[in-house]
Formats: C-alpha cells, structure tokens, sequence
C-alpha cells in the first residue's frame, strides 16, 4: 500500500515538475522574443539644438526604414556650418547599433556601440573598447532631448551632456 502512495506521489511531483518545466521555457521564450522586439526610436526623429559658445550644436535625426535612423551633427556659427559627425542607428543580426562616423577621429571611420537598453523615450548604446567615449545614452523629455557621452580616458573619468531643446535649422 505505501509503495502505491509513494508511486503515485512521485507521478504527481514528475507531472507538476514536467508542467513548471513547460511553464518556465514558454517564459523564456516570451522574454526572449520581448529582448529581440524592434524598438521604435521615432521619438528621435526631428531637429534639436543646443547652444555651444557662439554657435549652435544642431542634431538632426530621420527614419530610413524599421530597422535604420539617420543622424547628422554640425556646428552652426552665424553664416557658416561645419558638419561634426553622421550618425546611423540600425538593427544589424538582431541587435541595435549606435554608429557614429567623427570627422578627424578613428581615421574617418563608423564605431559600433552595441544599444544595451532601449524604451520608448531612451536608449543606452556601449563600446567598452572604444577610447572615448565608452557609452552614449539619449532621453527625450517632452520638447528636450538629453544626451550624454560618457567614459574613462587617460585613467580619468569624464561626461559630457548635451541638453538639446526642439527647433529648425
């Protein structure tokens, strides 16, 4: 009598275990296909600005397709512009990539950071490799559009932040 109890109790405790198993592989599976959704970073797109000495730092940010934004950062004094750096922000092998190519910096070459975080209104972008800087996040608030750059350089640690508001160019 008790080996059938205890039987029957094993088959019981197999079953719910065999159940939890299911349970937790669909979880993982739902979380994994959520990490792998196609953020919308339309919340970029448009012109910002922000005042820089004498001039305006201008960003400006377009939607190519679902998998690809364009950027462009220049320096704007008076009459003259001086074009800064292209940005391009894309999905590439089922990540996010922050990719900007700096005029007179990496020989004139594209740097990858690798989005780590990504909602409707902020992203997070890493290349700890890279000399400076190692991480580039962006925010929008309302009308404002916070960017940061971030890293060690030179064994010192430093931030820049570009607080950029709405506004053509």
């Amino acid at each position: 009598m008790r080996r059938c109890y205890l039987a029957r109790t094993l088959i019981l405790i197999f079953r719910i275990m065999k159940n939890l198993a299911v349970i937790i592989l669909i979880t993982m599976s739902a979380c994994s296909v959520q990490g792998q959704h196609i953020h919308s970073f339309k919340w970029l797109t448009g012109t910002w600005h922000v005042k820089a000495g004498a001039g305006l730092i201008v960003e400006r940010w377009k939607f190519v397709n679902d998998s690809t934004y364009r950027g462009e950062s220049f320096f704007v004094k008076q009459k003259d512009t001086v074009s800064q750096e292209v940005i391009e922000l894309s999905k590439r092998k089922g990540f996010w990539y922050y990719i900007p190519t700096v005029k007179g910096q990496n020989n004139n070459q594209p740097v990858l950071f690798k989005v780590l975080f990504a909602s409707d209104s902020e992203f997070i972008a890493e290349n700890r490799e890279h000399d400076f800087p190692q991480r580039i996040a962006y925010r929008r608030v309302g009308n404002n559009l916070y960017a940061s750059i971030e890293g060690v350089k030179k064994g010192k640690y430093g931030k820049q932040n570009y607080d950029y508001e709405t506004g053509g160019h």
